[in-house]
């Protein structure tokens, strides 16, 4: 342990999308804050999990131009990322606008923000490893760095770590859907050299060879799982491998992620060896895959509030809403190819109160991204990176209040 304990107002721990607007948030109104970041870069899913694109951000309507559902954090953030080299303007995506970017972009813009934010103390390569708690309330946090281990102290704790790590060590309650039942995870990875106007238009031929490809036994089970996109450079087509029947075959000896991991490095690159025998992907080959499959679901937090479909496809609004949605409803299940999406109303809205945000049992802590309060389907709306974003700053000014700052 180090010297003694460090003292804070707000301690936020998970360095995501929703971590980044918390931290900066509660700096900028005053709290000395920490942000704690088991990887060596920020971004969570955005970088580790190489999304590329994100959702969230704008008004979803059948036609029209972006209209930024938030202001403040995640406006200025994906303002400020359209302007980096390699970085694109938002394009339309069916009934809703996306943004696309490269995770080191964000990655490094990440850093900018936290580096310009007054108050701020990031610590990167940090592990939560335990924490102290008394009267209801979470005292300190035990953090093991790469050098160090420290105590930091603070008088509210935002868990932005996207499987409620801190609410499970605070004893927090906390839900988690039962894993045949949970949304499944993807693996990104990107080819190079493959002919991009091969692949204008419709792609459903390319996924019908694959899935006949499995089924000849050509492909690993659960490798036809796939969606692909050109990216905005000359050559490049960036895959996303849905992660199907990993569970079913999950031994009991062996962690979840840790298969998940290992058998999606094995059929991405079944996948290519496959594609490289069509004309468009001779030359392909795989230059990189994201450090960590993409995880859309894990343990969440029970809240003062448990945000429900209905909430979502209703737009219903709260009188402490603290962030507008209107991404659908959308969901990665077992046996099927792709996503089903529940969309709202044409350009409606709904509001994320803060009470979802709120741990019921924990005085002094606060959640956003995919460890938010809500079910199974509103969640399905609600991880995308744009509305962590706005969630994250909104917990943030909600932490600095509580801790005293401005």
């Amino acid at each position: 342990m180090g010297r003694g304990p460090v003292n804070y107002d707000v301690a936020v721990v998970g360095g995501g999308a929703a971590g980044l607007a918390a931290a900066v948030a509660a700096a900028g109104r005053g709290a000395r804050t920490a942000l704690v970041e088991r990887y060596g870069f920020l971004g969570g899913m955005a970088t580790a999990g190489m999304v590329s694109t994100i959702c969230g951000l704008y008004r979803t309507s059948v036609s029209g131009l972006p209209e930024p559902l938030n202001e403040g954090f995640a406006e200025t953030f994906a303002q400020c990322l359209t302007t980096t080299p390699g970085c694109g303007k938002p394009v339309r995506r069916g009934r809703t606008y996306v943004l696309p970017y490269t995770p080191f972009a964000f990655a490094c813009l990440a850093d900018e923000f936290a580096s310009s934010a007054p108050n701020l103390d990031v610590y990167l390569h940090a592990y939560l490893v335990g924490l102290d708690t008394a009267a209801g309330r979470i005292e300190a946090l035990r953090v093991a760095t790469w050098e160090r281990l420290l105590e930091l102290r603070a008088r509210a704790i935002v868990d932005t770590s996207g499987d409620a790590v801190v609410a499970q060590h605070a004893g927090a309650a906390t839900e988690t859907t039962p894993r045949p039942e949970r949304q499944l995870p993807s693996l990104v990875f990107v080819l190079q050299q493959v002919d991009s106007e091969a692949l204008q238009g419709p792609r459903v031929a390319l996924l019908r060879a694959l899935v006949r490809a499995e089924q000849e036994g050509l492909l690993p089970k659960g490798a036809s799982n796939l969606t692909l996109a050109p990216s905005l450079q000359p050559g490049e087509v960036i895959c996303k491998l849905t992660l199907s029947g990993i569970t079913e075959e999950l031994p009991a000896s062996r962690d979840f992620l840790t298969v998940a991991e290992q058998e999606g490095r094995k059929r991405a690159l079944a996948v290519t060896e496959f594609l490289k025998t069509l004309p468009a992907f001779a030359r392909a080959f795989v230059s990189h895959a994201a450090p960590q499959v993409g995880v859309r679901e894990s343990r969440r937090l029970i809240g003062r509030y448990q945000l429900s479909r209905q909430d979502v496809l209703a737009g219903r609004k709260f009188e402490d809403g603290v962030a507008r949605a209107s991404w659908p409803i959308e969901l990665w299940e077992e046996g099927r190819l792709g996503a089903t999406y529940e969309y709202l109303d044409d350009g409606q809205t709904y509001d994320i109160p803060l009470r979802c945000l709120q741990a019921r049992d924990v005085e002094n802590l606060f959640v956003a991204c995919r460890c938010m309060s809500a079910s199974h389907e509103a969640l399905g709306s609600t991880r995308v990176i744009g509305t962590c974003l706005a969630t994250g700053e909104a917990v943030g000014m909600a932490a600095a209040r509580h801790a005293g700052g401005r």
